[in-house]
């Protein structure tokens, strides 16, 4: 990353915000990596007349306290904005991630979360390109205009409503399940104060960059049908050749160390064997490529289906507790009622 680079990074966490002056804005940073983007963000906060009225830093632990969390909510109550940065080890303290939720679904402000690097992840068990590689592809991502994935987003919406969903792979997946008027989160890139007028969800207000995927909380129940997971690390345990069975819902496992991961979701508790989300990428500068096959940014890719356990209220669903675990299919054919929107990884509307 040169100069230059974090300089676009920086303009581009502007331009979704559209600061407007006054405004109070937190960050949230790690000055062991990213730090490059330090300088070039402050200049355009500055320059749009907002100013930065606290930083947290970033912290490998998971110890809290009451007094940690009123000093924290004092500072998110202060604020109009947040910005998450990079981190060596993306995730929140208890304290912090409860303090973060309390604000948002107050709706008093609006956040963009930037964590680049945390976001790729590899195809079964090819390893991840080179991050000089990685980089370039994230830079590029970053030009998609929220105009141009908020068409695509206005176009694949309604046929996603019109009937079942079916999502199949080569590998064996083939699962079933119902969208219903469960809300869609447009993730498009735009955080200013009008987009989140619009907002119905948590995640509404939590903007990513780079943008471009669309989710929605199924109606848990109506997930029946299998998932095929070469690989899977949910928490700590490598599963290899794994079906994810579903009926109405719920999961049970097969497959090599399937007993070690069913013992990690029932330590997690609460909802983590429920079904949580369907996910679909649509920036054409994340699309997985043959010559380099990896997971770009959470699987926001053109094409890329993310299916998840665990709790979904932060995008309107019934689940609640056991965390999240993602998983992410690169070659899926997705149907809705009689409609192809995927075919083998490749996005049709």
């Amino acid at each position: 990353m040169k100069t230059a680079d974090y300089e676009k990074c920086a303009s581009r966490i502007a331009e979704a915000l559209q600061l407007e002056s006054g405004e109070q804005v937190l960050l949230k940073l790690d000055p062991r990596i990213f730090s490059g983007i330090v300088a070039p963000l402050q200049n355009v906060i500055r320059a749009s007349g907002a100013h930065i009225s606290g930083v947290i830093l970033a912290e490998d632990t998971t110890g809290s306290s009451d007094a940690e969390l009123a000093c924290l909510r004092k500072a998110f109550n202060d604020a109009d904005v947040f910005i998450w940065l990079p981190e060596l080890h993306q995730g929140s303290r208890p304290a912090l991630a409860k303090a973060l939720v309390e604000w948002l679904d107050a709706r008093r402000g609006r956040a963009v979360h930037f964590h680049w690097q945390s976001g790729s992840y590899p195809i079964g068990f090819a390893g991840l390109p080179s991050p000089d590689f990685i980089d370039r592809l994230y830079l590029a991502a970053l030009d998609v205009s929220p105009a141009e994935l908020e068409t695509r987003h206005q176009k694949a919406i309604p046929v996603l409503r019109s009937g079942p969903i079916r999502v199949t792979t080569p590998e064996g997946t083939d699962i079933t399940f119902e969208v219903g008027e469960r809300p869609f989160c447009s993730q498009i890139g735009d955080a200013t104060r009008a987009r989140m007028q619009l907002a119905r969800t948590r995640i509404d207000r939590d903007i990513e960059l780079p943008a471009g995927v669309l989710r929605v909380a199924p109606i848990e129940t109506s997930a029946n049908g299998a998932v095929f997971l070469p690989v899977w690390r949910p928490v700590f345990t490598e599963g290899h050749n794994l079906f994810l069975r579903f009926i109405n819902g719920h999961v049970a496992i097969q497959g090599a160390n399937a007993d070690k991961i069913d013992e990690e979701l029932s330590a997690a508790g609460g909802d983590a064997r429920m079904f949580r989300e369907f996910a679909l990428g649509f920036n054409p500068a994340l699309k997985v490529l043959s010559e380099a096959p990896f997971i770009g940014y959470y699987g926001y890719g053109s094409g890329v289906v993310r299916l998840s356990l665990g709790d979904n209220e932060e995008m309107g669903g019934a689940n609640r507790g056991g965390g999240v675990h993602w998983n992410f299919l690169h070659n899926a054919t997705v149907i809705a009622g009689d409609r192809t929107v995927v075919r083998e990884g490749n996005l049709l509307l």
